[in-house]
């Protein structure tokens, strides 16, 4: 019951990794506290992944659980109504002159829950996984200034 996803992007993988991990409030279009949330991730391991809402209050989305520059970042994912984590692994591998970004969420099959939620998540990766394409579309990432 894993979602499994896969893009191209044109730039090394080194921006590419870069761009995701310390570009992420930048590119991800908010998160469970509103189109106004915005997402930060701690680059090491056990570092939080987690949103800032415009009302001043932290929602931590999960922990750290790989950060391996240029090629893996993992963390574990638990949306607000939950009561089960799953685990995201996002992996960057140099392609055709540019990366190819593997990501992985699995951890489904917990509960009846976790199966339902499943289906909003597989639409919902391609969906922000478009907007971190989007990010190297711009003039000033083609030009190796990355955010």
């Amino acid at each position: 019951m894993t979602i499994r996803k896969s893009i191209w992007v044109g730039r090394p993988p080194e921006a590419a990794f870069e761009v995701f991990c310390k570009g992420i409030g930048e590119w991800w279009p908010g998160g469970f506290g509103g189109k106004d949330a915005k997402l930060d991730l701690e680059c090491e391991v056990g570092g939080r992944f987690y949103e800032s809402r415009p009302d001043g209050t932290v929602y931590e989305i999960g922990r750290v659980t790989a950060y391996q520059v240029p090629s893996i970042v993992a963390f574990s994912w638990r949306a607000p109504s939950w009561d089960f984590t799953t685990q995201v692994e996002i992996r960057f591998t140099a392609d055709a002159g540019g990366t190819r970004i593997e990501l992985e969420h699995s951890g489904w099959e917990q509960s009846a829950q976790s199966r339902e939620a499943r289906t909003h998540y597989d639409s919902g990766w391609s969906t922000i996984l478009g907007h971190y394409q989007a990010v190297f579309a711009t003039a000033d990432v083609q030009k190796g200034e990355v955010l």
